[in-house]
């Protein structure tokens, strides 16, 4: 069994010491991929200790409070296994400013200009780092070590957010006002009273009814809100997506489904019936189709990795048998893989899409899940730069990318202090939204951005992320997304 220990500053942050059980170890899967592996935490007063099955080095993923910016994941530099513990302040301190310093180079070789205040700063970052190496006092190492980690978190910032001025720039000067989708995703009809304020703000829709509202019953259909929400998208002008069809998070399948649980010939007869027959009933109406979400991640129903990708695979097949000119996207849950701490999950984000593809699916797109929260379906928070590295390594596969995003404006009731960069406010949602929002809007192989729920009405899988709350009223964050459209988007 392969181990590494990590010697704990003194004083251990209170958030850290919450968060630790959260640590995991990862290793490098090709394409960049270094998605988790199950890890055993072991937890003394002093020492962090992570066991896995195989014998290699690999990279330590940990959430850890960094200011200003609250909880985010920190990934060391490539760790190889032996008998001394690691400083665990250095090395994230290294692994943070490694990624900065590799990152500012491969942009500066696109074009990047960086100032020479940002520069200046990231050579003082890294010589802080050394002195940190070298001190022979533990408790000077873990100072300079955790000053060092948050400098690098704040060049990260800094870079990020000018590579995304300069991108918007590069973009407008060669294309003018950019063709990408963005839309909100809704279950219901946009009111007549907001469908002018969401117009503003975006120039798609997203109808994303449920299959459990849909159908209800075995035998029985209701298209009510259904008919309605894509009836209203149309008389507004609106590009229509639509989906997921299938989504495997349980608040989204009917209750009826769970008598057929780990029946694959079933099930699959059930859902390719329902989604042929939604897609008889509006394609003429609808071009964009995200047939399936959370395969990769989720066990409902009793299904295991291989029963969801072979369901994934017959339900691309069966929209395809429908009308083979229709854009269909599958959804990638959890992206940077954290549901592989479970010793029962195998298939990676990157290898599920890349197997269907291999197959034969012709996938229009892959989309990515970047949901923040407390749901079984959020990951853990990364700053800018670690969703920009997300970006390009999903981009990689060869479709195009689309993004959906999800940030709760309010805490729920089963909230983890490590599914959090900061206590959600109002203010932290738009903070977070229009930052990873511009980032992936400017991303040039994002075709599509979706924010996950426009109404607090309906957020069912991050409870209050809507961007209206419960009684109708805006958040701050539609502001933000109406600059970004009126600057960057044409209307489709």
């Amino acid at each position: 069994m392969g181990c590494m220990s990590f010697l704990l500053p003194n004083p251990l942050p209170p958030a850290a010491r919450s968060a630790l059980p959260a640590a995991t170890l990862a290793a490098s899967r090709g394409y960049d991929d270094y998605s988790p592996v199950p890890t055993t935490v072991d937890i003394t007063d002093s020492t962090l200790t992570l066991r896995r099955t195989h014998d290699e080095s690999g990279y330590l993923i940990i959430p850890w409070p960094v200011e200003p910016f609250g909880m985010l994941a920190v990934s060391s530099a490539t760790l190889r296994e032996r008998d001394e513990p690691y400083r665990l302040l250095v090395e994230l301190a290294r692994g943070k400013l490694n990624q900065v310093r590799l990152q500012t180079a491969e942009w500066q070789e696109l074009g990047l200009v960086t100032s020479t205040q940002y520069d200046r700063a990231l050579a003082e970052a890294t010589r802080l780092l050394g002195r940190a190496i070298h001190s022979a006092n533990p408790t000077e190492t873990d100072q300079l070590a955790a000053t060092a980690l948050q400098q690098a978190f704040q060049l990260a910032d800094q870079l990020a957010h000018t590579y995304i001025e300069q991108l918007f720039a590069s973009r407008h000067e060669e294309e003018g006002l950019l063709d990408t989708w963005f839309a909100a995703r809704h279950r219901f009809a946009i009111a007549d009273a907001k469908l002018e304020r969401y117009t503003e703000c975006f120039n798609a829709a997203n109808v994303g009814f449920r299959w459990r509202d849909v159908q209800p019953h075995e035998s029985h259909y209701d298209w009510t809100h259904a008919d309605s929400a894509v009836a209203a998208a149309v008389a507004a002008g609106l590009p229509i997506t639509l989906g997921p069809l299938i989504d495997l998070d349980p608040t989204a399948l009917p209750e009826w489904t769970r008598r057929w649980e780990a029946d694959l010939p079933t099930l699959a007869a059930f859902m390719c019936d329902y989604l042929e027959t939604t897609i008889h009933r509006y394609k003429d109406e609808v071009q964009r189709w995200i047939i399936c979400a959370g395969f990769n991640h989720a066990d409902a129903l009793g299904l295991i990795d291989d029963d969801r990708l072979r369901l994934a695979y017959r339900l691309f097949e069966a929209a395809a048998q429908v009308d083979s000119h229709l854009d269909l996207i599958l959804s990638v849950a959890q992206p940077w893989g954290d549901y592989l701490r479970s010793e029962d999950q195998t298939i990676t984000p990157l290898t599920f899409p890349d197997d269907l593809v291999r197959a034969g699916v012709r996938l229009a797109a892959v989309e990515v899940e970047i949901r923040l929260g407390a749901s079984t379906r959020a990951s853990l928070p990364r700053d800018l730069l670690d969703i920009a590295r997300l970006l390009d390594v999903f981009g990689r596969l060869g479709p195009p990318l689309e993004v959906v995003l999800s940030i709760p404006s309010a805490a729920a009731a089963t909230t983890s202090s490590a599914a959090w960069p900061l206590p959600p406010s109002p203010d932290q949602q738009a903070r977070w939204g229009a930052a990873v929002a511009a980032l992936a809007l400017a991303w040039p192989r994002v075709r599509g951005l979706t924010w996950e729920h426009w109404s607090d009405a309906d957020a069912d899988l991050t409870p209050h992320s809507g961007l209206l709350d419960a009684a109708g009223q805006p958040k701050p964050l539609l502001t933000h997304f109406a600059t970004l459209r009126a600057e960057h988007l044409q209307n489709l």
